[in-house]
């Protein structure tokens, strides 16, 4: 029997561009299969492992009158000593729910309560099950991409990817979102699938990858509030580089802005909610920007209260936070319920050392990445992570530096690959996308909530500049390490 010819790459073209990808394969279903295994085993840990309950996910659980079993204790009160485990199904007359994306994840654990319930089952329900559920919503996305990736001819984006889920996504950082009802979970799910995509999308572009790009960047933008802009960012970023030599760049920048645009319609219709919650919020959103990152940066923090219509009585309380501010915000700081950042924005012209001041101090208040004020374990008092749970956590602590180099890195290669010329689309949009979150995620998070908790708001920024690294780095070196064998 003649042997059987290869295929021909005109009817095969991925075929022509995968010559000793085997080893790679295997190296990405070895990640792959790591990274189920990490997320599986926080997931199964008893006491269970997660961030603890801070009022932000009241907010949340409120659209589905969900809250914590805890017999005469209020259901709205928070708990940030320890996570909790079990949840029931509570009337609150005074509830007021606060729409993100990530109720997609909240409301199909909520269904499968409701159904249990139906079924026969208690009232009581653990939010394993939820963590379950994001956990398997992130394998099947990575799954797809990858299956994309190697479809294309790929491997090694594909290995690449599979190193970051195995090495970052399945981290503490990150897995210890999923067994909790906070928004940020599904910021971060949104997040990385929308870079995927579009990565996806500038090597080649379908009307599926599009499609799911533009849905994706929807979840993205209404996450939280705070991302309200972030898919019209990621496409800015995409502008110059598809404007100056890269047009394949165009298609994923539009599916992002087509995303986008309903999203920030969706967030502005929410922000002018009146209700009690909304109040609330931008009265602790003010307090903390103003009292603990604008005035101890300035000078003069007396006078620059003054400058955005406050009363100099501000400076007296400054460095403290809705949590630590020792009498009520607007007795503290007269007026500041009524801050307008526009007019915080305007100092930019009479105190630039200020703004440049409050901005240069945010990557140490990144650190720790797992917050310290928030216990992870279930049962204990503001309890760490356990010494056995492996972690980057550790790796960075409270290195300030390092935390400067992750937010820096992708928009340093984002440069370069733009000034060298010739770059690939994917690249450019891996590069470009990463450095967008990891600069705009802080600055933003600064100016909407100050340093308070600034290490869960901008939790994406380090993740971006963290997966810029090591993808780029294993997309290298599995590139080079296939151009020697063939």
């Amino acid at each position: 029997m003649p042997p059987r010819p290869l295929p021909s790459p005109l009817l095969h073209p991925a075929a022509a561009r995968r010559p000793g990808a085997g080893w790679r394969d295997i190296a990405t279903w070895l990640l792959f299969a790591l990274a189920a295994l990490r997320g599986v085993l926080l997931l199964a840990h008893d006491p269970l492992l997660a961030l603890a309950n801070n009022y932000d996910q009241v907010r949340y659980t409120a659209c589905l009158g969900l809250y914590p079993y805890r017999p005469g204790v209020p259901p709205q009160q928070q708990n940030y000593q320890a996570p909790l485990r079990t949840y029931a199904f509570q009337a609150q007359a005074d509830a007021v729910c606060y729409w993100t994306s990530d109720l997609l994840f909240q409301g199909a654990a909520a269904a499968g309560y409701r159904l249990a319930e139906g079924l026969g089952g208690g009232p009581l329900h653990s939010v394993r099950s939820l963590a379950a559920l994001r956990l398997a919503a992130w394998l099947l996305a990575a799954l797809l991409l990858q299956r994309a990736w190697r479809r294309d001819g790929r491997s090694d984006l594909a290995l690449a990817h599979a190193a970051c889920v195995a090495v970052l996504a399945m981290d503490p950082v990150n897995t210890l979102l999923l067994g909790g009802w906070y928004a940020e979970a599904g910021a971060l799910f949104f997040a990385w699938f929308a870079v995927g995509l579009a990565v996806l999308a500038a090597q080649r572009a379908t009307p599926l990858r599009l499609l799911l790009l533009a849905l994706v960047a929807f979840g993205l933008g209404t996450s939280k509030l705070q991302h309200l802009l972030l898919p019209l960012c990621l496409g800015g970023a995409l502008l110059l580089p598809a404007l100056w030599r890269t047009p394949r760049l165009w298609a994923p920048l539009l599916a992002l802005l087509l995303g986008g645009l309903p999203a920030l319609a969706l967030q502005a219709w929410q922000m002018q909610r009146d209700n009690g919650m909304a109040a609330t919020i931008r009265l602790a959103n003010n307090t903390d920007f103003v009292l603990s990152a604008l005035l101890p940066a300035s000078a003069d923090p007396a006078r620059t209260a003054q400058r955005l219509g406050l009363d100099a009585r501000c400076a007296a309380a400054s460095g403290a936070s809705i949590y630590t501010v020792t009498e009520p915000a607007e007795q503290a700081c007269p007026g500041i319920g009524g801050l307008s950042r526009v007019r915080a924005l305007g100092l930019l012209g009479r105190e630039p050392g200020t703004l440049g001041r409050m901005l240069a101090r945010a990557p140490a208040r990144l650190l720790p990445w797992i917050p310290d004020y928030l216990g992870v374990v279930e049962g204990g008092e503001v309890a760490p992570l356990p010494a056995d749970v492996p972690s980057l956590d550790r790796l960075l602590g409270r290195r300030a530096g390092l935390a400067w180099g992750l937010l820096l890195a992708p928009l340093a290669g984002f440069l370069w690959l733009l000034l060298r010329g010739h770059a690939a689309a994917p690249s450019l949009a891996f590069a470009g996308l990463a450095a967008t979150l990891a600069v705009t995620v802080p600055v933003v998070s600064v100016f909407g909530d100050g340093y308070a908790e600034l290490a869960k708001h901008a939790h994406l920024a380090l993740n971006a500049g963290a997966t810029w690294l090591l993808g780029a780095g294993v997309a290298a070196l599995a590139g080079r390490r296939h151009r020697h064998v063939t």
